[in-house]
């Protein structure tokens, strides 16, 4: 697996997945936070594409958790939000990409291609 979706929003995970599937990547969903522990060792994703805000486990914790363990710092994230105040969150914990909800198509896989070289 390439890609994984971190969003307590199951229509935001299924979409992103069906964009991505689409676009070639090998993509997978989890609209519970708290699985992505064992989805990630259970897959070694190369990126995880999260939501900012989401309830009970927040992409800034799963960021932190992801980036202070040395099996998973290596991963890339792309945190996305509609949040106005997101960007510059997201910037301040070290995310290696950021994307605005709502958000276009191209955009998506522009960002997600780059992170994958």
């Amino acid at each position: 697996m390439e890609i994984l979706v971190v969003d307590d929003n199951k229509e935001i995970c299924t979409l992103l997945e069906s964009i991505l599937i689409a676009e070639g990547f090998d993509a997978v969903s989890c609209t519970n936070p708290m699985d992505f522990k064992k989805i990630i060792e259970k897959n070694h994703p190369k990126l995880i594409i999260t939501d900012l805000l989401m309830s009970g486990f927040d992409g800034q914790t799963l960021t932190k958790k992801i980036k202070e363990n040395p099996k998973t710092q290596h991963i890339k994230i792309m945190m996305m939000s509609a949040h106005p105040d997101a960007a510059k969150i997201s910037k301040s914990i070290e995310v290696d990409d950021f994307l605005t909800k709502p958000f276009e198509i191209d955009e998506l896989v522009n960002k997600v291609e780059v992170l994958l070289k």
